[in-house]
């Protein structure tokens, strides 16, 4: 199944961004702000006006992308149905670039009860009629057309838009007649050749050029150094990859690190005390600068330099926190930049726990209003601690205020509830009843108000980590003859932004390790969204794929609280006891990170004088009245899930309770080779790929992730004395029972 949180970020080739309208919060793609946007011949004239890299645009720094509708965001074949049939796909240009030359390649079927003269299909770029397309008979199935598009329409968002007008009968027709579709083809194409043009180089458009909020797809920002970098710098680079990668979203980042040489496109450089790049060289001071790419008219580099660690801390410090208070092509820095200290559980794209929360707080208030025959979803993502403790509870609260088009005569309509893709219960529009085996799960008021108020409880099983709450209107369909009592074609719904969801007032409690928790929300590192409760273990001098994936992860845990990595530190094995009271995620590849062999017993799986060993499952004994032990991950044993003897080389993400002190968390990120390190970045920065880790270990290859669970369990939190109280006497009873079957 299809998880909220899984973006369309497979794609690992450049390609022009993409809004997926439905997504997600659990970090969702959002859709953008109405704005005025300029079409790509404006852009070009804009941008080519004055600067020389515009006339540097050549044929040969082209590029081609080719997108399925399926990567625009139609989940599968667009079916239209009624007499009209609409649909939008949205897709942005970057800014840096414009579109050349545009053509749609489309493969429909449609009804063979059409009546050709009165039906067609017509598409649309931003609100231009493209093409209109007869609907002739005998020829409905396997219809493929190559329509071209005018380069000069597109602007940085734009609306591609599917109308199909149908009748089946010159007289009057039911709307909804089955014999009233068309289907396209998620598999048509849209193929676009764009150029390049040069961006603008002002601190004050951070994060652009090197990130543009328009795309969707998956940010690749290389990021150099003169040399191995060490201890501190890394730790303001990763700062600076937290930002960049709370910036990019869901869609996900790397930063592949560059060592002695610059990136052949946009990139970020760090430097300090007299270090340099070929001509692009260290400032005396703390100081953040935009500079040209020497050896690219069309690149810029965002240079973060200082004299020493600290004038480069203070200056990443500077660039996350105040990027908006920028100006020019260089900043000098010359005080340390203060952050308030942060809570836990407050991170920002986080739900609030201290009090309810508002559906206009978690989705923009145009989002939850759908119109016509066949609404659309209505879709809100939110993002919850996953140790938040919700089993033996009513569930989450909420408050539901809704409204929709009246039909009085029409007693079927109805509001249904899902929680990522899994139903929950449906809401009558007209009559609303009492549920039938728990009067409190809906409570209805002001039946005859335009809105409707009605309070439930969400079952305790959907707060995973990344959630969304699915809302779908259905309209009933009243049929009084051929051509009496038709509905209207006006039909409107839509759930109040003043509606409110409830996490405030459960335990935090939760059963490690689990490697699902780190992979879908960096937990239990994010519970504080400044990292101000890890450290990162490296080796002494980290090479690039070690950097590389040091800086995805710190790209992840930006993405996950929507805050910069602001405390976190980097330390190598031998200052381990300094930092015991914090959790602790270890990268190493082959024999470079001393903790493989340090804590070997530890491990699910450790590799010994050429040998391959996973640890023997430990199968403490599991009482049984712990909450159907929802607490625990249930992952097989590896005996049954997992085979090493074809792995020569693996790469591994495992998780373990801390030597140090108990209740802390480690994370190792471990590859044979260290090329091979790049497999666990792209695993944990594919929402593809995430829903997939689980247990305390998983072995990663480009396309495959097997995981088990073989190291004992550990808990984190509390649960407040009532609960503790109420499992003892039914842990009595349930022992006696297992004894007397044990026995039989």
């Amino acid at each position: 199944m299809r998880q909220p949180f899984s973006v369309l970020h497979a794609l690992r080739k450049p390609v022009v961004g993409v809004l997926v309208a439905s997504l997600s919060g659990m970090g969702v793609v959002p859709v953008w702000a109405q704005r005025a946007t300029a079409t790509s011949a404006e852009r070009v004239e804009r941008k080519d006006a004055g600067t020389e890299a515009g006339a540097a645009t050549t044929q040969s720094q082209q590029r081609v992308v080719s997108m399925s509708l399926k990567q625009l965001g139609a989940w599968s074949s667009i079916r239209l149905r009624g007499v009209e049939g609409h649909r939008s796909l949205f897709l942005t240009v970057r800014a840096d670039e414009v579109v050349v030359s545009a053509r749609l390649r489309l493969a429909y079927d449609y009804s063979p009860a059409l009546i050709p003269e009165l039906s067609h299909l017509a598409i649309a770029l931003n609100d231009r009629v493209v093409t209109v397309e007869g609907l002739p008979a005998g020829k409905n199935l396997g219809n493929v057309r190559d329509i071209a598009l005018n380069p000069r329409w597109f602007k940085e968002l734009n609306e591609l838009r599917l109308s199909f007008i149908g009748h089946y009968t010159r007289q009057c027709e039911d709307p909804y007649h089955s014999s009233l579709w068309l289907s396209v083809s998620d598999l048509s194409r849209l193929e676009l050749t764009l150029a390049p043009v040069s961006s603008i180089g002002d601190l004050r458009h951070l994060p652009a050029p090197f990130i543009d909020r328009q795309e969707a797809e998956a940010l690749m920002l290389p990021f150099a150094f003169s040399s191995a970098p060490s201890l501190g710098t890394l730790e303001a680079a990763g700062t600076v990859a937290s930002w960049f990668g709370a910036e990019a979203g869901t869609r996900g980042a790397t930063f592949p690190a560059r060592l002695g040489e610059l990136p052949e496109g946009n990139g970020v450089v760090f430097l300090k005390g007299g270090e340099s790049i070929g001509p692009i060289r260290s400032s005396a001071a703390s100081n953040i600068s935009i500079q040209q790419h020497p050896n690219n008219p069309l690149a810029k580099l965002l240079v973060v330099s200082g004299a020493n660690e600290a004038e480069l801390q203070r200056a990443a410090h500077a660039l996350v926190l105040t990027h908006r208070t920028l100006g020019g092509t260089s900043a000098n820095i010359t005080k340390e930049t203060q952050a308030a200290p942060r809570k836990p559980y407050d991170a920002p794209a986080w739900v609030r726990l201290d009090r309810p929360m508002k559906f206009g707080e978690l989705v923009k208030p145009e989002e939850l209003r759908v119109q016509g025959y066949f609404p659309e979803v209505a879709r809100m993502n939110y993002r919850v601690p996953p140790d938040l403790f919700t089993w033996r509870t009513e569930g989450v609260p909420v408050n539901l205020k809704y409204r929709a088009t009246r039909l009085p005569t029409q007693k079927n309509s109805s509001l249904s509830l899902a929680v990522n893709n899994n139903f929950l219960g449906a809401v009558p529009l007209n009559e609303l009843e009492p549920h039938p085996t728990n009067p409190k799960m809906l409570l209805s008021t002001g039946r005859d108000a335009l809105v409707r108020d009605l309070a439930l409880h969400l079952p305790p099983h959907v707060a995973t980590g990344r959630d969304q709450l699915q809302m779908t209107y259905a309209f009933d369909i009243v049929r009084e003859g051929i051509c009496g009592d038709l509905p209207p074609d006006n039909l409107m719904g839509a759930v109040d932004p003043e509606s409110t969801i409830d996490f405030s007032g459960f335990p935090h409690y939760a059963a490690m390790p689990n490697l699902a928790y780190f992979a879908k929300l960096g937990f239990p590192f994010t519970r504080m969204a400044d990292l101000s409760e890890t450290a990162v273990v490296l080796p002494a001098r980290a090479d690039a794929q070690e950097t590389s994936l040091y800086l995805a992860v710190m790209g992840r845990m930006g993405e996950s609280t929507g805050y910069p990595a602001l405390r976190h530190r980097v330390i190598s094995s031998s200052e381990l006891e300094q930092f015991a009271d914090r959790d602790l995620i270890v990268i190493g590849s082959g024999d470079s990170q001393s903790l493989m062999k340090q804590w070997a017993d530890r491990l699910p799986v450790t590799h010994e004088n050429g040998e391959r060993r996973v640890r023997e499952s430990l199968r403490s004994w599991r009482p049984t009245y712990r909450w159907e032990q929802k607490d625990i991950d249930d992952v097989a044993d590896p005996g049954s899930v997992l085979n090493l003897s074809d792995s020569a080389q693996l790469s591994l993400v495992m998780g373990i309770e801390s030597p140090l002190k108990a209740k802390r968390s480690v994370v190792f990120l471990y590859a044979d080779r260290a090329a091979d390190l790049r497999k666990l970045g792209n695993a944990l920065t594919d929402f593809e790929r995430v829903s997939s880790f689980r247990g305390d270990m998983a072995v990663v290859d480009d396309k495959l992730i097997r995981q088990a669970k073989v190291g004992p369990t550990y808990y984190i939190g509390e649960l407040p004395l009532a609960v503790l109280l109420l499992s003892v006497p039914i842990y009595r009873i349930l022992r006696r029972v297992t004894t007397r079957r044990k026995g039989g």
